[in-house]
């Protein structure tokens, strides 16, 4: 037996306990008032702790719009599809995914909403709201976008502020309330434009604000491109000062008289302007179509408020008066191909030509000043078109009729 564990020890023990009853009442009295200090001060610090940190998990309401929607849940059920007509909520950790056809909006429980275009894949990350109304939390929506375009519209929130984040590959996007976002992003990089509201974006250590009607991209493991206009053109290379064979293609298009006769296209110094000429002789009365072409393929914004096609150009000759027997043959064109939201294909044409000498017809034609540059705007096309332009297809410039000669030193597609 240890001297701890003596008998004697605990008579000693005991003894001292007998003789200071009073050290220990107070020492019992002491622990009583600390703990009933620690129970008066801890208990409304906690519940105020709780009712200014607590959270509740929301919902998001996913609803195709046309196609078919896959919905894959974090736990539970395996990956359902919906249908238009068909909705379904959804919580944090859900993937939404869109083939090429399809097309979705999700709504979050702050009346902000997403609209989700083709080929689109997104994960909502966090879904969170105050619990009770005193709290200072925002209501947090956080999502990825794996992959695809995007318009947002935040809402404005008397109730609690709002903390609404993307991440995506290349960084991270903070978009304010009461806004309008369009964000995109694949492999090589993203892109984030505002047209309502502030956004803050980051990347690589860099962060940067992006006011009203400003857009920026962001390169894997690069620092966002300082702001610029959300206002872009749609056409690779069209100051030509690259080879022709970047952005586009050049061809023959003899028609069906018979004609045999090509024209040709080369790069030029023009009056100090590097410019494509299009020329063709020995046409001897046939028809023939020099092509200078450039597929685009892209779908414009959403909204869009203007699209406009802009080009510096010039009409040296031609040999067939105005724009040919049907309006058709011009020394110069340019015809830009669209669909409409219905997927029909239209094109909208622009002709121009300095003489008219048989009084063919001109309709989609415009006189100009031969051998003269001549700086052309078309106006908005979006409030002049009869059918409003969904996606935009290819832009083709071209010479056409007997003999020509042509040049255009750039050409531009703003879409706004």
């Amino acid at each position: 037996m240890t001297s701890f564990d003596s008998p004697d020890l605990w008579r000693a023990s005991a003894l001292v306990r007998r003789r200071n009853p009073e050290r220990l009442a107070w020492a019992i009295l002491l622990m009583a008032f600390a703990s009933f200090c620690l129970i008066v001060v801890g208990v409304p610090l906690g519940i105020r702790w709780y009712l200014l940190n607590a959270e509740v998990r929301r919902t998001a309401l996913v609803e195709p719009l046309v196609g078919t929607v896959v919905v894959e849940p974090s736990l539970g059920r395996g990956p359902a599809p919906l249908s238009k007509g068909q909705s379904m909520a959804v919580s944090e950790g859900t993937l939404v995914r869109l083939d090429e056809t399809s097309e979705a909006v999700v709504t979050f429980f702050d009346h902000s909403f997403m609209r989700l275009f083709p080929g689109t894949v997104v994960h909502l990350d966090r879904l969170r709201a105050p619990r009770f109304g005193i709290s200072p939390l925002a209501n947090s929506l956080h999502f990825s976008l794996l992959g695809g375009y995007v318009r947002i519209g935040t809402a404005l929130s008397l109730e609690a502020p709002l903390d609404f984040r993307v991440s995506m590959p290349q960084g991270e996007a903070l978009l304010d309330a009461d806004g309008s976002y369009a964000l995109q992003a694949n492999n090589e990089r993203a892109e984030v434009a505002t047209y309502r509201g502030r956004a803050r974006v980051r990347a690589n250590g860099v962060e940067m604000e992006l006011t009203p009607r400003q857009r920026t991209q962001i390169e894997l493991g690069r620092a966002p491109r300082p702001p610029m206009s959300v206002a872009r053109n749609l056409l690779t290379n069209g100051d030509f000062r690259e080879p022709l064979e970047t952005g586009w293609r050049t061809f023959n298009d003899q028609g069906a008289d018979g004609g045999d006769v090509d024209g040709h296209v080369e790069m030029v110094i023009d009056e100090g302007r590097k410019a494509v000429r299009l020329w063709r002789s020995g046409g001897y009365g046939n028809h023939c179509e020099t092509v200078l072409e450039q597929v685009i393929d892209q779908r414009l914004p959403d909204p869009a408020s203007s699209l406009i096609v802009r080009a510096t150009v010039k009409v040296r000759y031609q040999s067939l008066s105005g724009g040919g027997y049907l309006s058709s043959e011009y020394p110069l064109m340019i015809r830009l191909t669209y669909r409409d939201v219905y997927d029909s294909e239209t094109d909208w044409i622009q002709g121009f030509y300095y003489q008219n000498e048989a009084g063919n017809p001109t309709t989609y034609g415009q006189q100009l000043p031969q051998d003269r540059w001549y700086l052309f705007e078309s106006g908005n096309l979006l409030e002049t078109l009869p059918i409003k332009p969904f996606r935009i297809m290819r832009i083709r410039v071209y010479a056409s009729g007997w003999d020509y000669e042509s040049l255009i030193s750039d050409i531009s597609l703003i879409a706004e």
